[in-house]
C-alpha cells in the first residue's frame, strides 16, 4: 500500500515536470507571464478559440467515437 505522502510528492513531481515540458508553449516563454505555466499545467487547452476547441464545434466534423462507428458500420 503506498502511502499518503508518497502520493503527494509523486503528484508534485509530476506537476513539476509537466511545468517544465509546457514552459515553451503556444510560441512563447510561459515563465515570464506569471501564472500561465500552472494554468496550462492544469488544463489542456487555454481558451476555446477554432484551433483550441472542439472540431466538432466549429468544423462540424464527426467525435472519434462516431467515426469508428461509421468505419464499423461500412465494413459489414
Amino acid at each position: 500500500m503506498v502511502e499518503k505522502s508518497t502520493k503527494r510528492a509523486l503528484r508534485r513531481h509530476h506537476l513539476a515536470r509537466v511545468k517544465r515540458a509546457r514552459r515553451f508553449y503556444f510560441c512563447g516563454d510561459l515563465s515570464l507571464e506569471g501564472n500561465a505555466v500552472g494554468k496550462l499545467a492544469h488544463t489542456a487547452t487555454p481558451c476555446s478559440c477554432f484551433m483550441c476547441g472542439n472540431p466538432r464545434r466549429y468544423f462540424l466534423e464527426l467525435t472519434i467515437q462516431e467515426r469508428r462507428l461509421f468505419q464499423n458500420v461500412d465494413e459489414d
